[in-house]
């Protein structure tokens, strides 16, 4: 019999762990893919590390293929599923083209994003730390900033570079407000220009609170901390909305900062978004076991999943959270009952009680709830090290990580500016006579204008089937459709000679034609009268 295909989207704690336990538990009797976006697994409590500058980021990651040996790794983003079919469609590869994936098992691990768009204003400017890119751009935005105030020669725009405000007061705030602090003191000594005083830390949290998900003492012990090493802890207040410059309170006050961290709001993936599975406070619903009702083999986990914890389940609280503690026992849960369908066992239902929690303060402090003790302080901070130390996956990586500990405890932190490279909005292309352009199926990249040379567009009628020919010089463009949402292209452009074309990416694209109605509306005509009428009611399937 042909061995079952499983498909795991998403490299996080859950879908990495869930991979690990089936393919420990079944060897070679199925076959298991893991579609990630990235090739790495990024270990998310020490990003709050990373963007202090404690550990280096390369320590915080692991590659999938060294961590899950004997499991197809594929480098791709999921784009459609057909859960009729058993089918995925996949983006991959420098063509950007649809492949399409069958599977007799689904797991969907994809967790969620970052979502913003309810205050006005953060989308835009506000700094996030979910992901590697996250805490490597705040720890260079800190490091920017003083190197700015250090020769700032304004009042206002020197108080603004060094006020520096962190929204939410959970875990991931209340850590990352302690190391960003943590990365400033160390650094000062270098800034003559910037003295202690001038400096603004503050963490701001709605509720009347931090760290809600411990007890209230430990909130408590952890707010004074916090406030002794110099961070101003504003409870009872949220974010309306934010500029470049400031940051609108909801009790109205406006606090100028050129930095707002963000670790608040979160919702779907943008691929769970438009499955059509049945969703509850943006997570999709499973069973206790983790199935998806009404869609046959297929599975979900980790934050993208609502997982009850009884069989009654009214609250939140009912429910596991969204925690890497929970995410990797899901993880080597569902591997189990993955095998035991394999085998035609009977499932087990997931069932956990949480071991307890931890922040780190910074400056060697921590809170923590270990099966109902509570520990505060010193004590608690080796024991949130020693924790993630033994979680982190790999001896290799738990050394690095460990030397670098003990190494900053001696030594001054890096606060060399490490720009990371930004891909331009805009850019020449150029293209030999003969080369491909792109091709019909390919996903829409960007709009093309012609500055030298000449290029030729071949596509069929949608009514006769006939191929059509179009030829392109200097001051023309193609590949203006993308206005209206096609997602795909078409039809096959090549050049005929040697040519150079201005590049302008996909989405900056969109954007600049919906600020600007009169290109829009030029580029409206420009189809209509190159395409016919018919092409702007056009339905595109593929849009995203």
């Amino acid at each position: 019999m042909a061995k079952a295909k499983v498909v795991i989207v998403g490299g996080g704690f859950a879908g990495v762990f869930a991979a690990k336990e089936l393919r420990r538990k079944i060897g070679d009797e199925a076959d298991i893919e893991l579609i990630n976006k990235d090739n790495y697994f990024v270990f998310q409590p020490l990003l709050p590390e990373v963007a202090g500058g404690g550990i280096n980021s390369s320590d915080a990651i692991t590659s999938l293929r060294l961590l899950l040996k004997k499991v197809q790794v594929r480098l791709a983003e999921v784009i459609k599923i057909d859960f009729d079919n058993k089918v995925l469609t996949v983006l991959q590869g420098t063509r950007r083209m649809p492949v399409e994936i069958s599977y007799d098992h689904l797991v969907l691990a994809m967790g969620q994003s970052a979502d913003l768009s309810r205050f006005p204003g953060l989308t835009e400017h506000a700094l996030t730390m979910k992901y590697m890119g996250d805490a490597f751009t705040l720890r260079n935005h800190v490091i920017r900033c003083l190197e700015h105030a250090d020769v700032a020669q304004v009042p206002e725009i020197k108080k603004r570079l060094l006020t520096f405000l962190v929204v939410g007061g959970g875990f991931s705030g209340v850590e990352t407000v302690g190391e960003v602090k943590h990365l400033i003191d160390k650094s000062l000594r270098y800034f003559p220009n910037i003295s202690p005083e001038e400096v603004k830390v503050k963490l701001i949290e709605f509720a009347d609170r931090i760290l809600l998900e411990l007890p209230e003492s430990l909130g408590v012990y952890a707010q004074e901390q916090l406030e002794k090493h110099g961070i101003e802890v504003m409870t009872g207040a949220g974010v309306n909305s934010a500029t470049g410059n400031s940051a609108e309170l909801t009790d109205g006050q406006i606090i100028p900062t050129k930095t707002l961290v963000a670790t608040i709001g979160t919702g779907p993936n943008k691929l769970v978004e438009k499955l059509g599975l049945e969703m509850q406070w943006g997570k999709i619903k499973v069973d206790r076991c983790m199935r998806v009702p009404g869609k046959e083999n297929v599975w979900a986990l980790g934050d993208a999943a609502l997982i009850p914890m009884n069989d009654e389940p009214s609250e939140r609280h009912h429910f596991a959270p969204p925690t890497a503690q929970f995410a990797v026992r899901e993880g080597k849960q569902l591997g189990a009952n993955l095998r035991r369908v394999l085998k035609g066992w009977e499932l087990k239902e997931f069932a956990y009680v949480s071991q307890g929690a931890l922040a780190s303060l910074g400056a060697s402090k921590a809170v923590a709830e270990v099966n109902g003790i509570k520990l505060k302080g010193m004590l608690a901070w080796l024991l949130w090290r020693s924790f993630y130390l033994s979680f982190l996956p790999g001896f290799v990586t738990k050394v690095r990580v460990l030397l670098n500990w003990i190494l900053h405890s001696f030594v001054p932190r890096n606060i060399s500016l490490i720009e990371a490279p930004t891909k331009p909005a805009t850019k020449y292309m150029h293209f030999r006579k003969g080369d491909n352009v792109f091709d019909r199926g390919m996903i829409a990249d960007g709009f093309y204008t012609v500055m030298e040379g000449g290029f030729e567009l071949v596509y069929e009628d949608p009514e006769t089937g006939e191929k059509v020919q179009r030829t392109y010089g200097p001051g023309e463009h193609f590949g203006e459709r993308i206005i209206l949402g096609r997602a795909q292209r078409t039809g096959r452009v090549r050049a005929t000679e040697n040519s150079i074309c201005l590049w302008i990416a996909r989405d900056d694209f969109k954007r600049f034609a919906k600020g600007l109605p009169m290109l829009d509306e030029y580029f409206q005509n420009y189809i209509a009268e190159k395409f016919g009428p018919e092409a702007l009611a056009e339905e595109d399937e593929g849009s995203q």
